[in-house]
């Protein structure tokens, strides 16, 4: 039985793959760099988003020396287009779903925390989930291992592995997952390309945050 669903944000409770790809494009514009399509984003997108920027031609002294300011700008860009974001389509019903069944929900982040929790407060979301691990706006650059993270989490806790699902829409969530021995759900149309997520094997390939209420039924 599940008692505990780990959540990514980014691309799995909100939809914000396409503004977060544009305000990347425009960030990679304003350092001289051509800019990307969503695309080409979901193909290259991965932790720490300094992979992003190697993967356009940054060198290692470049990502030293521009770390900070492409975060500093990639916020600019961004949180002003997050406040129009809506929630992926589910995601109400499946949060419901869970909190009516007292299955608790956490959300494990690369995103800043506050910009977590002004949209989780924006969205009346906040009454879903107990905890909220994140970073400052420029983690992500650095990009705190998940697995670390989460590892943490349920050492501190008494739950059993079968009992841990953990859904995301990169390919850091099936992997962290598998490596601590919980089930694992991706989510496609968010940041990574299907194909990427396949390769990660997970245990559960959906494209509907509605479909998880079938698979923790399944799971009982």
């Amino acid at each position: 039985m599940t008692k505990l669903v780990v959540f990514d944000w980014n691309g799995v409770i909100i939809a914000d793959a396409g503004i977060c790809a544009k305000s990347v494009s425009n960030v990679l514009k304003s350092l001289g760099r051509k800019s990307i399509d969503i695309k080409t984003f979901r193909e290259v997108f991965s932790i720490p988003a300094s992979n992003i920027y190697r993967s356009q031609g940054f060198t290692e002294d470049e990502i030293k020396k521009y770390a900070d300011i492409i975060q500093e700008r990639f916020h600019e860009d961004y949180e002003p287009r997050a406040a129009r974001v809506r929630t992926r389509r589910g995601a109400r019903k499946l949060l419901n779903y869970l909190y009516k069944h007292n299955i608790e929900c956490i959300i494990l982040s690369g995103h800043s925390t506050d910009g977590v929790q002004i949209q989780l407060k924006r969205l009346a979301l906040e009454k879903y989930f107990s905890n909220v691990f994140a970073n400052d706006i420029y983690g992500a650059m650095r990009g705190r291992n998940k697995f670390e993270r989460l590892n943490q989490f349920l050492a501190e806790r008494s739950l059993k592995k079968n009992e841990v699902l953990i859904i995301g829409d990169s390919t850091e969530e099936p992997e962290a997952g598998k490596r601590l021995g919980i089930h694992t759900v991706a989510i496609t149309g968010g940041y990574v390309s299907t194909p990427r997520l396949k390769e990660t094997n997970p245990d559960f390939l959906i494209s509907n945050l509605n479909q998880l209420i079938g698979i923790i039924e399944k799971l009982r």
